[in-house]
């Protein structure tokens, strides 16, 4: 009796596996309304942003090594950064293509088309053309939140170290003026691409 049970069960499972595998195949439908919905959440600024935030945290290491770069030599950087990752964003296995496979192993059919209803709703159009600001001010709250409470935060890292007899290294002293100016950071992937 009990193994006629556990065979229905396999089953009942087996089926439903089933049924949850044929409901999460990415359909040309599927795929149309996730692209739909990455455009609204503006998957197109995401090269952009990524060129101006490599571009910008190369700036210390390049002014470093020639002080006189130009801030012009910057946006033509940018600029070529941006170009080079927008002609691969639309193409087979680019941006779009691998983000669509994101969103479909996270959401099934019906909730992508409720995101796409909630964001071309006026309350969705609101949350959209607001969130930028939105994450700033909320990333802004939260670090001056977390900086009200240095004094705790200090205390219990401390404690935490001190238990396992471990304890944080001094600040370095500062400099004396006539020092010699700091090695360059080391390379990864914030750093310039090598000259060729």
């Amino acid at each position: 009796m009990l193994t006629n049970l556990l065979k229905k069960l396999l089953i009942v499972a087996a089926i439903a596996a089933a049924t949850v595998a044929s409901a999460d195949e990415l359909t040309a439908a599927k795929r149309t309304q996730i692209k739909t919905l990455l455009e609204l959440t503006g998957i197109k600024s995401l090269p952009e942003q990524i060129a101006n935030n490599t571009v910008q945290s190369w700036v210390p290491g390049i002014k470093q090594l020639d002080p006189k770069f130009p801030d012009k030599g910057f946006a033509i950087t940018r600029d070529a950064f941006v170009a080079a990752l927008n002609a691969k964003t639309d193409v087979p296995g680019g941006l779009l293509e691998q983000v669509t496979l994101v969103y479909h192993n996270a959401f099934t059919a019906p909730e992508i088309s409720d995101l796409l209803k909630f964001y071309q709703s006026a309350a969705g159009k609101k949350l959209l053309s607001v969130q930028v600001k939105l994450n700033g001010e909320t990333f802004q709250t939260a670090m001056k939140w977390a900086d009200s409470l240095s004094g705790d935060i200090d205390k219990s890292i401390e404690t935490a170290l001190k238990k396992e007899g471990l304890k944080l290294p001094d600040a370095p002293k500062e400099a004396p003026k006539s020092a010699a100016p700091a090695a360059p950071a080391p390379s990864g992937s914030a750093q310039p691409p090598a000259k060729k």
